[in-house]
């Protein structure tokens, strides 16, 4: 444990299954979603996950795929999304080949487009021009056109994936923000029937563009005869009550069928198959650190026995934190925690995905991509198991990943807390001992150890003892702030 800093040790037990959160339970869904099926090319897409994993299983990226990656997030977003049914173009044969190629080695989630992220200014008194002209179409001829053009562009999609390919539609995006609400509220000139602006807003993502996209893609299903995923457009700012609320009350709408009629009576829960945030893993509640575990508790234990596959984190880190130089030690941040969730619950990557967004923003050696092009290189890429966690009551956590190709072993040390905080040493002893130095044969030499701050990256001295029943980490000449990390490669 971190001496010195009141470190409360953890041993990597699963989480428990009863959650502090008052969301409310579901009721039972008529029919339930086959099983999850498994991710192309991924060594841990059995029903138990493996001892060690690879850490691209889990990790996905926005736009463009990396080395150190996995999933992809909108990749040929200009061929794929339909802003405007009046524009739909065709796949291309080369665009259906790129599609093809990408889908043999990533699991991919794209937005259809439509409403889109629905962007408005502040001071705005006239809602976004492709709302508008999303809704104006719709509405004219009762969403024929809408559900016309989705179905063709999933029956090209479904049509060109290789066999066993992971590819869910996404319908949405931040589909809580004001910009939403606010766009519904103008575009009705505040004719909300009674409703509050925030469950108008719920209302019309559900009738007038969740609702008729997934009827679509039911209709593209019995033409091509498989199954077409979807995920719902992501909740933003996660950690905060108000979103997990809205989520819960999403989830639980029962559906109108105003332009979807094949879907009237049905709750969403029991129509989407992916549930999709953004922004949970980086924060910190000095009351209760282990907010952002209890929350993911919360949504996979209500929500997966009802049919969906997962919980996507398809935002993470963001460019303001990435621009202000928090990239890399954001990062590292959030890949600790997410891999000790994934091995805590043995999920496999169906279940659990996350993706960085900003990635190559900010300054050099302090961006996302430096950071797991670090974790990639010092790992080989090769697959970790998650031996030691460390909780301290200041907002300091530290993890202990074994590379199990090799005898090393990678320690990851990050900062939560708004305060500065003073480290002193990490003592990893017992059983926590025996596995890393008796069965890996990490004596505790180190090969590389780097500071990543908000002001820079550089390497740092981390002095070692081994006493031959402990290893004994000194980390004394360190303070880190809030989302600063550490990576250490013992061997």
């Amino acid at each position: 444990m971190l001496t010195g800093c009141g470190g409360q040790e953890t041993s990597g037990s699963p989480v428990s299954t009863e959650s502090e959160s008052s969301t409310p339970e579901p009721s039972t869904p008529e029919s339930s979603s086959p099983e999850p099926d498994s991710p192309p090319a991924e060594d841990n897409s059995s029903p138990e996950l493996q001892n060690a994993t690879k850490l691209s299983n889990y990790l996905g990226s926005l736009y463009q795929s990396f080395e150190w990656s996995g999933a992809v997030r909108d990749p040929m977003r200009e061929e794929l999304e339909i802003r405007n049914a009046n524009d739909y173009v065709a796949l291309t044969e080369t665009d259906k080949a790129t599609l093809f190629s990408t889908a043999m080695d990533r699991a991919i989630i794209a937005q259809i487009g439509g409403m889109g992220s629905a962007k408005i200014a502040p001071g705005a008194d006239q809602p976004n021009d492709q709302f508008s002209r999303y809704m104006d179409a719709l509405i004219i001829d009762g969403g024929a056109q809408w559900r016309s053009v989705v179905k063709n562009r999933a029956e090209e999609v479904s049509l060109t994936l290789p066999e066993g390919a992971v590819f869910y539609w996404q319908i949405g995006n931040e589909i809580n923000a004001s910009s939403y609400t606010r766009n519904a509220v103008l575009y009705f000139n505040n004719e909300t029937g009674g409703l509050s602006n925030e469950a108008f807003g719920l209302k019309v993502y559900v009738e007038y563009f969740l609702a008729p996209t997934l009827q679509a893609l039911a209709e593209a299903e019995v033409t091509t005869n498989a199954k077409i995923k979807a995920a719902l457009g992501s909740v933003s700012a996660f950690s905060a009550p108000d979103s997990q609320v809205f989520l819960n009350d999403l989830l639980n709408y029962t559906i109108e069928g105003t332009f979807a009629s094949a879907l009237s009576g049905r709750r969403v829960y029991e129509v989407i198959d992916l549930i999709t945030i953004h922004y949970l893993g980086h924060s910190f509640n000095d009351a209760n650190p282990e907010h952002w575990r209890e929350t993911l508790t919360m949504l996979h234990n209500t929500w997966l026995p009802e049919g969906i596959d997962g919980v996507w984190i398809t935002e993470e880190v963001g460019i303001n934190l990435a621009q202000g130089g928090l990239g890399a030690g954001s990062a590292i941040a959030i890949a600790g925690r997410y891999l000790q969730w994934v091995f805590d619950n043995q999920l496999t990557p169906l279940q659990a995905q996350w993706f960085y967004y900003g990635t190559s923003a900010g300054p050099e050696g302090q961006r996302i991509s430096d950071a797991m092009s670090d974790i990639y290189r010092l790992t080989g890429g090769q697959p970790v198991t998650l031996a030691h966690t460390d909780v301290s009551p200041e907002g300091v956590e530290s993890r202990v990943f074994i590379v199990t190709e090799e005898p090393a072993a990678l320690l990851q040390i990050t900062a939560f807390a708004d305060h500065e905080v003073s480290l002193d040493t990490l003592v990893i002893d017992g059983d926590r001992y025996s596995e890393l130095v008796i069965e890996h044969n990490i004596q505790g030499q180190i090969e590389e150890a780097t500071l990543y701050t908000r002001h820079g990256t550089s390497p740092i001295t981390v002095p070692v003892e081994h006493d031959n029943s402990r290893l004994i980490i000194d980390l004394s000449a360190v303070a880190l702030t809030r989302l600063e990390s550490i990576l250490v490669k013992m061997y």
